[in-house]
């Protein structure tokens, strides 16, 4: 799924295509200590599952909804001290994100993502962060 949702970005915000990175290349940024070097930069990160109310159908079935969380981080450098310019940017940037994101699927689940939660992150050297959790309705189908 992660894969997935990075190929929509890519595809449907034209400024981040190449700069969409997984939940190893976010960790290896964070271990180095280095900022990211474009102007934003995306990664896609994996936020959880939630299991909702179990449904049985028949015998030998085990049905339980299920809510899939994929979280975006998006980074912006900003050059100017108060980081205006990147303040200037990010709800553009975010609106991009939400459009590419809510309301789509990746074929094999359920639902559709929707939001759940976009907040500001602590950024370091002159880096503006923010985190958008979406999620997605699916299904777990056991045969017990």
């Amino acid at each position: 799924m992660l894969e997935a949702v990075k190929t929509r970005l890519e595809t449907q915000v034209p400024e981040l295509f190449g700069r969409v990175g997984l939940a190893l290349d976010f960790a290896r940024l964070r271990e180095s200590g280095a900022a990211p070097t474009a102007g934003v930069t995306c990664f896609v990160l994996p936020s959880g599952v939630s299991g909702l109310p179990v449904e049985t159908m028949g015998t030998g079935l085990f049905i339980q909804n299920i809510r899939q969380g994929v979280s975006v981080v998006t980074m912006l450098q900003s050059t100017d001290a108060t980081g205006q310019r990147a303040l200037g940017r990010i709800d553009g940037f975010l609106g991009d994100i939400r459009t590419a994101i809510c309301g789509w699927s990746h074929g094999d689940t359920v639902g559709l993502f929707e939001l759940q939660a976009e907040r500001p992150i602590p950024g370091e050297r002159g880096v503006l962060a923010f985190i958008s959790d979406f999620r997605i309705n699916d299904q777990l189908r056991i045969t017990t």
